[in-house]
């Protein structure tokens, strides 16, 4: 992709030397390994498109490995056919050229592929295709073995600042869940404030291992409309369950007070640790999602609340650009996060990156995370397509005269990595 204004190639050659803050990623190690040459196609999110293109029966074929890749190719071949154009097949193509040499996906071209799989769960070629990428550093979240974490013998992928996954501590319904949080702790605990006490000992034992922010994916299950209940209400919530071992709280009414409390009490304890927060905002991974539920203007009343809180808001609100916009224009506290959109919609990040740089303070953008785990070659393709986005965005407004060249390479530095290396306080 590339722009047709004059210095465009300029300053695309520039972006291409700025390092990167992957500002999220959900790697927990190495790999995984590549068994099949398909896998290196039907990867990632693309899943989702190739679904949405066939259907979960045929994808489930494809990912199969038991049938041959001669089987399952008239499979891939329709369903390719059908969404090449999009951002992911976009990642897909640039897998297959740079570290394949295949220009087209074809069937003789995957068995080629097969003959010379990379080893991504290789430490040395891992690290060397985020060498390639330029990647300085990657802001990850995943599911780690919080005992791990707490006596620091937790091994992370190369080049890994952890953060601290807040939904499952704030949207707890049944003593049982309660017994397995604390379970690291060896620890019993009877009332809502010894629950919040445990809680704020896990977070600085994730700070001592090295998490430098908190990250909450709750509108996967809520709409992020989060009232401001009392504490009272909260126990009583609390108190229910615990009481009985055998009770559950019913989602919505049952246990939304006591999320929404614990939310709020998790926001001051990342005011307190000077932690940034980073949320969930619009797109879902997957299909057949709620997308109304997603909107990070719902949570107007907590960044008004929260003021000393500073938030990240991910993937761009996409498709919700001008909600984000007034949001990170209004609110001293919230910055915009491009993660994983640059693939969403390559077309809709060039635009939103013009209309960030007319509206709001270019110091408050970050523009690439690639928000997948594991294989990193498909980051590499992911990262190639943010500077390309961004080349484009500000190459067409040094065209109209809104910009000088130089200060377009001075904001994309910003924007791909000086914000994210002060915002998440990382000392690069």
């Amino acid at each position: 992709m590339k722009s047709p204004a004059k210095c465009h190639d300029s300053l695309r050659s520039h972006i291409e030397t700025v390092p990167l803050v992957d500002c999220h990623d959900h790697s927990m190690e190495c790999g995984p390994k590549y068994e099949d040459a398909i896998q290196v196609i039907v990867n990632s999110y693309f899943v989702s498109d190739l679904i949405g293109a066939s259907s979960e029966a045929d994808v489930g074929k494809l990912n199969d490995a038991k049938l041959s890749v001669e089987d399952r190719w008239p499979i891939l071949e329709k369903a390719w056919k059908r969404t090449c154009h999009t951002g992911y097949a976009q990642v897909a193509r640039r897998v297959l050229q740079e570290f394949y040499d295949e220009d087209e996906l074809t069937l003789d071209a995957l068995k080629r592929v097969g003959q010379r799989l990379v080893k991504v769960e290789d430490e040395d070629v891992y690290v060397g295709i985020l060498d390639k990428s330029n990647i300085a550093v990657r802001i990850v979240n995943n599911c780690p073995d919080v005992k791990a974490v707490l006596d620091g013998s937790l091994k992370l992928a190369p080049r890994s600042k952890p953060v601290i996954g807040l939904p499952g501590y704030h949207s707890i319904k049944s003593h049982a869940e309660v017994r397995q949080l604390m379970a690291p702790l060896k620890r019993t605990v009877t009332s809502l404030g010894e629950y919040l006490d445990a809680c704020r000992e896990i977070f600085k034992g994730f700070r001592k291992f090295g998490a430098i922010a908190f990250k909450d994916q709750s509108a996967y299950s809520r709409p992020l409309d989060y009232g401001n209940p009392s504490r009272a209400a909260a126990e009583e919530v609390f108190n229910w369950f615990m009481s009985d071992p055998r009770r559950v709280a019913a989602y919505p009414d049952g246990v939304k007070p006591l999320d929404d409390y614990l939310f709020h009490e998790f926001l001051r304890m990342a005011r307190d640790m000077d932690f940034p927060v980073q949320i969930h905002t619009g797109h879902m991974a997957g299909i057949r999602n709620d997308i109304a539920k997603t909107n990070a203007v719902l949570m107007t009343p907590v960044f008004e609340l929260h003021r000393d809180v500073r938030f990240d808001l991910f993937h761009a609100n996409w498709p919700y650009s001008g909600e984000l916009l007034y949001l990170c224009k209004n609110f001293p506290n919230v910055s915009i996060d491009f993660c994983w959109t640059n693939i969403i919609d390559p077309v809709y990040c060039q635009q939103m990156f013009k209309q960030a740089l007319s509206s709001v303070p270019h110091g408050k953008i970050h523009g690439y995370g690639t928000d997948m785990g594991g294989r990193v070659d498909w980051a590499w393709g992911h990262a190639a397509i943010a500077r390309d986005n961004i080349a484009i965005a500000l190459a067409e407004m040094v065209e109209m005269e809104y910009l000088s060249l130089d200060e377009a390479k001075e904001v994309a530095h910003a924007w791909l990595f000086g914000n994210a290396n002060e915002f998440f306080r990382l000392g690069l």
